[in-house]
């Protein structure tokens, strides 16, 4: 009996700490990344006056044909000065980018984008955090205080919103990451 224990004590120290070691097929999840879209700018002040870039993106989207957003800022605060397509990303699966509308509205203080790649079996995407430009907007301070301009993606509220598949369904839980800026008079 005393043989006994001695070897089942061995076999438990041997054993117990390799089994502890093991991760035994418990590899940690991959990092999951959210599909979203974002105005974003490499500044987050201004002056009153100055005009700075932003740029609308899209990251972490398996598939998109098309892309609707419209952008909402206080006109009192921000003026849209251009806008700009970018087609680079849009068109690296070999499809062509067809505008159904690029409009700035300064006085609403609005800015809607509605863009679809044709055809769309030349859809493109990818599941990286990698933001995709989609368009550049130069955006001038008219007014000190805080200012932002908000993304909306929201196809209930406009049928041409959304961030749409090759099969013209809708991709659902896409983050929004708005632009916040600070406006000042003087540095």
């Amino acid at each position: 009996m005393k043989r006994l224990l001695t070897r089942f004590l061995f076999v438990l120290l041997i054993f117990v700490p390799l089994f502890m070691s093991c991760d035994c097929g418990n590899d940690p999840e991959p990092e999951i990344i959210d599909p979203t879209v974002a105005i974003r700018s490499s500044s987050s002040t201004m002056l009153v006056g100055e005009i700075i870039e932003a740029d609308l993106s899209i990251k972490a989207v398996p598939e998109v044909a098309g892309v609707g957003v419209k952008l909402t800022y206080d006109p009192y605060k921000l003026e849209v000065v251009t806008i700009t397509r970018d087609d680079d990303w849009l068109t690296s699966g070999g499809g062509t980018v067809q505008q159904m509308e690029l409009t700035t509205d300064n006085e609403g203080g609005f800015v809607k984008i509605v863009l679809a790649v044709f055809p769309t079996t030349n859809s493109v995407g990818d599941e990286e955090d990698v933001y995709h430009k989609i368009a550049d907007i130069r955006v001038k301070a008219l007014s000190a205080g805080s200012a932002s301009m908000t993304v909306s993606i929201d196809n209930a509220a406009d049928s041409d919103l959304g961030i749409f598949k090759a099969n013209g369904n809708l991709w659902t839980d896409i983050i929004k990451e708005n632009l916040s800026l600070s406006v000042t008079t003087s540095k």
